[in-house]
């Protein structure tokens, strides 16, 4: 699981590398703008491929969605949208299995006013991604919200800083709030989005 679970993440990385690059060379340079366009495309990928993981080998008739901010809209997106009126879930990614719940209002003997809504049965993945150098506060901020979640697998990602120990950091902080979870629980650091064209390596541990 570990092993595929980096594999995944160097594909999504280097895909959202790819799409950012091929947009940047038709842009004024900001780098603001880039690196938030960068992040948004590493969600993006990030999703689609857990998304693509979660649907193998899974019965035809389980429907999955993944869930999580673009401003893209495609297909997913859109259907998204129909769902929840938002494409974002609490979480940065969000990969569900989907069940329909009857309204209040259906009327079971009523074939023609039997009207259902979407729900999420049980999440298959939640992801949090900080990019922050150094930000001690906003990193606990997102493993809290992993810590109170319940999920099948939890995936924390933090900026790839060698000179730093927020790594170690954020790993003694997980094993403390999230001791005795149920769940598969990653720890990730991949290359802040100023560091694309410089750095490629992917650090992955499961910590629970």
């Amino acid at each position: 699981m570990k092993q595929d679970l980096k594999r995944l993440i160097s594909l999504a990385f280097q895909e959202a590398k790819i799409k950012s690059l091929e947009h940047e060379r038709q842009q004024e340079p900001n780098l603001k703008l880039i690196h938030a366009q960068r992040s948004r495309y590493w969600i993006e990928r990030l999703a689609e491929n857990l998304l693509l993981t979660t649907l193998h080998d899974r019965p035809g008739d389980e429907e999955y969605l993944a869930f999580y901010r673009s401003k893209e809209y495609d297909e997913n997106g859109l259907k998204q949208r129909q769902i929840f009126g938002l494409n974002e879930f609490l979480f940065d990614v969000v990969v569900g299995k989907m069940v329909d719940i009857p309204t209040a209002s259906t009327q079971p003997n009523l074939q023609s006013v039997y009207l259902t809504l979407k729900g999420i049965e049980k999440a298959i993945w939640i992801v949090e991604s900080e990019f922050q150098f150094k930000n001690s506060r906003a990193l606990l901020l997102d493993i809290n919200k992993l810590a109170v979640s319940k999920a099948k697998n939890k995936l924390f990602i933090i900026s790839l800083d060698e000179n730093s120990r927020i790594n170690e950091w954020a790993k003694d902080v997980i094993k403390k709030l999230m001791k005795g979870d149920d769940a598969n629980v990653y720890l990730a650091s991949v290359p802040h989005p100023k560091n694309w064209l410089i750095q490629d390596q992917i650090l992955l541990e499961e910590i629970i």
